[in-house]
């Protein structure tokens, strides 16, 4: 943004140096980046920050000079213009009604283009602008002035007396007044007449309805427009103008209608035009007005500085903000249509701030309040199990939390509901991810493309999913994911030991086990996967997650030719049971005794159920039991399995006699056999 101090001035009665005034809007936010000097007097370079389109215009940072200076702003000309009976006649639709609030012409005849007057080309040229004639250069100064973009197009060459906002059609195309042929596709928003497009909405108009030297009627367009169709329609067609870099940003929807007033006074004063009646399509309805209310005590706290009541009102008004009520200690503040950024209380303490000038509040050292725990539980355990992994030899990706459709169509039984984005940069990031495992999947394959073959990966990332119908119902979801294919382990005495369900298996209960968390495995029937399991912590039903191979159809989709074996678990879940604080345990005083017992099966009944059973059968008794070997073999009949598990028992105050350990073993044989039918070898 270009401002001259000569130009500023017609606005705001100021006397300091422009080094000074650069200085001043500089720190309160609006970056002065040079200062040049022209013939017209000093310029300024701005850097205006996306949330304050506000100060892209001279009356915005008249303003800002008005509340830093303590000054009241002088308002240009805004009032309606004198409407005159026209004999064209023009009929405005708005058929893209969501892209377009309001849309604003009017007749001007009898027109005479030709030189601008010379007050107006000092001011242009003075911001760097091309002067052209004495009406398009009004539209400019206007721009510049208040912010608000508008077109002005030959009226006599606009088909069928009709103006329509609508959304461009496959295959329309529009030579734009800098000569260029472009296609417009299909969606971008473009003003259009009987016949077709003649501009492209507050980007640029187009050459079939430019004004030139034999114009004799004009239509006079001032619109609000939807600041993404234009961003977007912009880029497409890498086109930058004064008008989409505002429109881009979101104008003020309230200036519209006067800005329309000021520049067909303008046209008519400079060209003996008669100005016809305003046309509207939309409406002018504002959303509900903002009021704030804002404490003055809480303000001074938050700054740490007396500003006081009086300055605070004053900074206020200065900044074009109305007092509608206050009391002692409170302020009833109305926002204005031109500050869209204020929201909430807070955003006023920053104008506060901002304008008092942060130079001038005072720096103290704040009394330190030791902090015992700074980090909460669920950083706490996704340190430690990265940590963990990392220490084991693992290796830890990033990838991306938007994927295209087909991360969740290829693993859609093992993905959350998929969601959409509204604005995706591409096809390729349409959704965010529904699962780590096509994250997982994507690295493995890129790996093994470049021959390199034996991976351990793991990440803690995030998944999303719907949970209704609404916008706003998405649940975000923090997960593990762990990989491995290619050889587990490689030795002289083993040599090369492929990677195997266990292994992920393994690593899953060793890193809950540090955790404090007792883990067990049901088998399932996951499409997608084989040799599938889920997975649950604790007494929990719940499952917390799900390990297994990828099945060889998925991993060609993927163009991966050797096992992958994977595992995602739910880190919620696992924060929830984590037992984090270290506990001393003393070595034992008396001794532990073993005893092994062997049981005959089904192939299809799980470790964990016996497990289970023989730990609470005799609870205290029993320290710890573990399955120490499997067997099918010649001797086994089909169908069956062969288990064989040592219990340990123990006592923490005394030692165990052989009659109680004996008892204890009977007991818990008599159980399991009563319970899930088997034999005992």
């Amino acid at each position: 943004m270009k401002l001259s101090y000569e130009w500023l001035k017609e606005y705001v009665e100021i006397d300091v140096k422009v080094e000074e005034l650069a200085h001043a809007l500089t720190m309160t936010g609006s970056a002065v980046e040079e200062i040049k000097a022209t013939p017209q007097g000093k310029t300024l370079q701005l850097e205006i920050t996306s949330n304050r389109p506000d100060c892209l215009n001279m009356l915005g940072l008249a303003r800002e000079a008005a509340a830093i200076y303590g000054k009241k702003i002088k308002m240009p000309d805004l009032s309606a213009a004198k409407a005159e009976r026209t004999s064209m006649r023009v009929e405005c639709q708005i058929k893209a009604k969501d892209l377009c609030q309001l849309y604003t012409a009017r007749v001007i005849e009898g027109v005479h283009v030709g030189p601008t007057p010379g007050n107006i080309v000092k001011r242009l040229e003075a911001v760097d602008l091309r002067t052209v004639n004495n009406i398009v250069d009004v539209t400019n100064y206007c721009l510049m002035e208040l912010g608000q973009p508008m077109h002005v197009f030959d009226l006599d060459r606009i088909k069928g007396a009709k103006v329509i906002v609508r959304k461009a059609v496959k295959g329309e195309r529009l030579i734009t007044i800098d000569g260029v042929d472009r296609e417009l596709s299909e969606g971008m928003l473009i003003i259009a007449d009987a016949d077709g497009p003649i501009a492209i909405a507050g980007i640029m108009g187009g050459k079939n309805t430019e004004v030139t030297a034999g114009t004799k009627n004009v239509l006079l367009e001032s619109a609000c427009f939807d600041p993404v169709t234009v961003r977007r329609t912009a880029r497409k067609l890498a086109i930058s103008t004064d008008s989409s870099y505002r429109f881009e940003r979101g104008i003020d929807k309230g200036m519209v209608a006067p800005a329309s007033d000021r520049a067909s006074k303008m046209i008519a004063a400079s060209t003996g035009g008669k100005i016809g009646k305003l046309l509207e399509a939309g409406s002018r309805a504002e959303t509900a007005q903002k009021i704030i209310k804002i404490d003055v005590g809480r303000t001074e706290r938050l700054l740490g500085a007396s500003v006081g009541k009086t300055r605070i009102k004053k900074i206020f008004r200065g900044l074009g903000l109305d007092i509608k009520k206050e009391s002692a200690a409170k302020l009833k503040v109305k926002v204005p249509s031109f500050r869209g950024d204020l929201m909430r209380d807070i955003d006023l303490v920053e104008e506060v701030a901002r304008i008092y000038g942060y130079d001038n509040i005072p720096s103290k050292v704040s009394k330190i309040i030791p902090q015992g725990e700074r980090k909460e539980k669920p950083k706490k355990v996704d340190e430690k199990i990265r940590t963990d992994l990392a220490g084991a030899g693992w290796q830890e990706i990033m990838t991306y939390s938007m994927v295209p459709y087909r991360a969740y169509e290829d693993l859609s039984s093992i993905s959350a509901s998929p969601v959409e984005i509204m604005n995706p940069l591409s096809e390729e990031q349409k959704f965010l991810a529904p699962n780590l495992v096509d994250g997982m999947l994507k690295v493995i394959s890129r790996n093994l493309n470049r021959k390199n073959m034996d991976l351990r990966l793991f990440e803690t990332g995030k998944i999303y999913k719907k949970t209704g119908p609404g916008e706003k119902d998405i649940m975000e979801s923090p997960e593990l994911c762990i990989g491995i294919t290619g050889c587990a382990r490689k030795n002289w005495k083993e040599g090369a030991v492929q990677s195997s369900f266990y292994d992920v298996k393994g690593v899953v209960e060793r890193l809950l086990s540090g955790l404090r968390i007792n883990t067990f495995f049901k088998t399932a029937d996951i499409p997608g996967l084989v040799t599938a399991s889920h997975v649950r912590i604790g007494n929990e039903k719940r499952l917390v997650g799900f390990a297994g191979e990828i099945s060889p159809k998925t991993l060609e989709r993927y163009d991966i030719s050797q096992p992958v074996f994977i595992a995602q678990i739910s880190l919620n879940e696992v924060t929830r049971h984590a037992v984090l604080e270290d506990t001393f345990t003393p070595v034992p005083r008396f001794p532990s005794a073993f005893r092994d017992v062997s049981v005959q099966c089904d192939k299809e009944l799980e470790v964990d159920g016996l497990k289970d059973a023989m730990e609470q059968e005799c609870e205290g008794i029993v320290k710890k039991v573990e399955i120490i070997d499997l067997y099918e073999g010649d001797k086994i009949p089909a169908g069956k399995k062969s288990l064989t598990f040592s219990i340990e028992y123990a006592l923490p105050d005394r030692t165990l006699t052989d009659e109680e350990v004996g008892a204890a073993h009977d007991k818990i044989k008599k159980a399991v056999a009563e319970k899930f039918g088997v034999t005992y070898r």
